[in-house]
């Protein structure tokens, strides 16, 4: 499931979409020169990381779809360990967790995206 060749590897791993092996983001997603900074191409298959022009504000609708998900997660969780606390600790709550995750999920919808685009190809020895 998460071997090369899938998806998920490639997302995980923040690695090119077509052939996994050179890096997608020109720093750590938490580094705050490079946050966000895509590479222009692939440093081993030279896929052009930038398709189109404005290409990756699609990938607005992943963080949203990203950013709900960890919503629902703080509130399972707060429902699970805590089920005594009141509204304004649990907004809190989502809203430090929305500062400490913000960098990786920026990260991982423009991977996201362009995953949805861009396929897998087995090098031709």
């Amino acid at each position: 499931m998460l071997g090369k060749g899938t998806k998920l590897y490639s997302i995980l791993r923040l690695k090119c979409p077509r052939c996994q092996e050179g890096d997608f983001y020109k720093g750590h997603p938490y580094s705050y020169s490079g946050m966000g900074r895509v590479k222009e191409n692939c440093s081993k298959c030279d896929l052009k990381y930038n398709i189109e022009p404005s290409f990756y504000q699609g990938s607005y609708y992943v963080t949203y779809a990203l950013g709900v998900a960890l919503f629902i997660a703080v509130w399972i969780l707060q429902l699970l360990f805590f089920p005594g606390v009141d509204p304004g600790t649990l907004l809190l709550a989502m809203l430090v967790s929305l500062l400490i995750f913000s960098p990786l999920l920026y990260a991982l919808s423009k991977i996201m995206w362009i995953n949805f685009f861009v396929k897998f190809e087995k090098k031709k020895n």
